[in-house]
């Protein structure tokens, strides 16, 4: 019972390590990501969590590397970076769909991957999606295929300065043949793969661990131990415990084989202790089963009754481990998921903030671009309005010089009048001296007659000019301005007859007062016409008015 107990405190202990080391590096990368200041990093640093959530949770990691991938498809980015990243996420959800086994996701995403590293020669990436399609197949139990898309993967993977893709792959061939129990030809791949310059010693050790259990299958022995001793002392300056117990493992298998059994058990032991150090339940398991194996085969059936028994308990530990991180894993996801959620809805709410503030913007600046709009109308109202007064400051002085000019023109007219008038007299008394000094009656009373008709006829005239200028004072002062400002191509005594026109006298009576004959009335009305560009039928009068309206 105490045994019991202390297993489950060290499996308990032993989940707890694990989780802890998954939520720092996941919580370390969520971190990154949300302090990143760009797409590239920010995109980069989620491909990465996608691929560490892998050794945990496949479909969750599937979800992140299909969320990057729709961001990448949806933003459009066409630069070198991000095409290569893209081909690297098509490359992780082809080896996520089929460690789920979605063999038919996996082909897809895989030739998606290798189309698309190839068109920009990025052939890691390429190389890797042709092997994964390999891999697919031989999942698939066409062991041709698989070889087939190995060595198309080889082919593109002598182009790349990193030696791991090739190294994966010819492992990948090796272990292909030895499942096909073709022994010889495993060899041969495996030592390819040892041959590729600039393996890592994890790697190395993985394929000189591979080359010794297919000896152990062919029961060549002999070569299996020596492969796995000179593998052992690699090993012990490295710390590579889990290989350490791999190989120790193995080689109490080939002990156990040769029926050297106290070399065995020392092997299984060093086995044991090397998978204690890393907490691997798995190794423990396989040395216990080994160990149970050994000590029965040497008759020591106590110690193999023990070793079972240990073994018993990491194969239920194993199970309650698998069952516990299940439970550890959906509640995993469903906390992403939630928080994916929450990220959700924070960026909704930002979004809503963002729009928000750009409405309230767009509203300020039309509000200041219709008040910026009624204070130019104002102004340019006011200057309008200032204008207009100005215009009419002008019209009233441009009338009153009128009125002043029309003034001085009467009192000229007066004065030439009066000069007349006192020419006529003179003249009148000179010629009555002359006509005093005729001898002949007669011619005298000729004279007399004839200077008669003469006074008489600036007296009509005279007259008439009275008459005249009566019935021009009663013709308003706004007519005249307008004859004389806009039809200025008119002469005096035109525009004398149009304001006759205007108080409505007939040509009859405007003939009587001009002194003159009813044919040159007519005669002058006809010119008014031509200069203002009138039919005979045209009222010369209402076309006047209608001009004033229209100023």
């Amino acid at each position: 019972m105490k045994n019991i107990l202390i297993t489950m405190v060290f499996l308990a202990s032993s989940f707890s390590v694990k989780a802890q080391v998954k939520d720092s590096i996941v919580d370390a990368l969520k971190s990154q990501i949300e302090k990143a200041a760009t797409d590239s990093i920010r995109l980069s640093l989620k491909a990465d969590l996608g691929n560490r959530l892998a050794f945990f949770d496949r479909s969750i990691a599937k979800e992140v590397h299909l969320e990057v991938e729709k961001e990448l498809d949806d933003k459009g980015y066409t630069s070198l970076y991000y095409q290569q990243l893209k081909a690297e996420v098509l490359y992780s959800l082809s080896s996520m769909h089929s460690n789920l086994g979605e063999n038919s996701e996996a082909l897809r995403y895989a030739n998606k991957g290798f189309e698309l590293a190839a068109s920009i020669n990025y052939h890691r990436i390429s190389g890797k999606c042709i092997s994964n399609i390999g891999s697919v197949y031989k999942k698939m139990n066409d062991f041709d295929k698989a070889k087939l898309y190995y060595r198309r993967a080889l082919e593109i993977q002598k182009k790349d300065t990193v030696a791991r893709g090739r190294v994966i792959s010819y492992n990948r061939l090796g272990a292909l043949y030895v499942e096909e129990k073709k022994y010889d030809s495993a060899i041969y791949y495996f030592h390819k793969a040892l041959a590729v310059p600039k393996i890592t010693k994890k790697y190395q050790i993985r394929v000189r661990t591979n080359i010794a259990n297919t000896y152990i299958k062919e029961h060549r022995y002999d070569i299996a131990e020596q492969k796995i001793i000179e593998n052992l002392a690699f090993l012990n300056t490295t710390g590579l415990y889990q290989h350490l117990s791999n190989n120790h493992l193995s080689l109490a298998k080939v002990y156990h084989k040769k029926a050297a059994y106290c070399k065995a058990t020392s092997h299984i032991d060093s086995a044991i202790v090397h998978a204690k150090k890393i907490r691997s339940h798995l190794l423990l398991k396989w040395s216990y089963s080994r160990k149970a194996e050994i000590m029965h085969d040497s008759k020591d059936y106590a110690a193999s009754r023990e070793a079972f028994l240990l073994y018993d308990k990491y194969k239920d530990s194993l199970i309650s481990e698998s069952r516990t991180k299940r439970l550890a894993d959906l509640e995993y996801a469903y906390q992403f998921k939630k928080e994916k959620q929450l990220a959700a809805v924070h960026l909704k709410n930002e979004s809503t903030k963002k729009q928000l503030y750009f409405a309230l913007i767009f509203v300020v600046l039309l509000f200041a671009l219709l008040s910026i709009y009624i204070i130019v109308k104002r102004k340019e109202r006011k200057i309008a309005l200032a204008e207009n007064e100005l215009k009419l400051k002008e019209i009233e002085k441009l009338k009153a010089d009128l009125v002043l000019a029309n003034r001085e023109n009467e009192l000229k007219k007066v004065v030439v009048e009066n000069s007349i008038t006192e020419e006529v007299l003179n003249r009148t008394l000179d010629d009555i001296k002359e006509i005093i000094t005729f001898e002949n009656e007669g011619e005298r009373k000729s004279a007399l007659k004839s200077l008669s008709a003469v006074l008489l006829s600036e007296k009509t005239s005279k007259s008439s000019t009275s008459s005249l200028q009566n019935y021009l004072d009663e013709v308003s002062m706004d007519f005249k301005v307008l004859l004389d400002t806009h039809f200025t191509e008119l002469k005096a005594r035109e525009k004398e007859l149009l304001c006759m026109m205007k108080l409505g006298l007939s040509s009859t009576e405007i003939s009587k007062l001009f002194n003159t004959t009813l044919a040159s009335i007519k005669s002058s009305r006809y010119r008014i016409r031509k200069k203002l560009g009138l039919e005979s039928s045209d009222d010369i009068i209402a076309f006047l008015e209608n001009t004033t309206l229209q100023i």
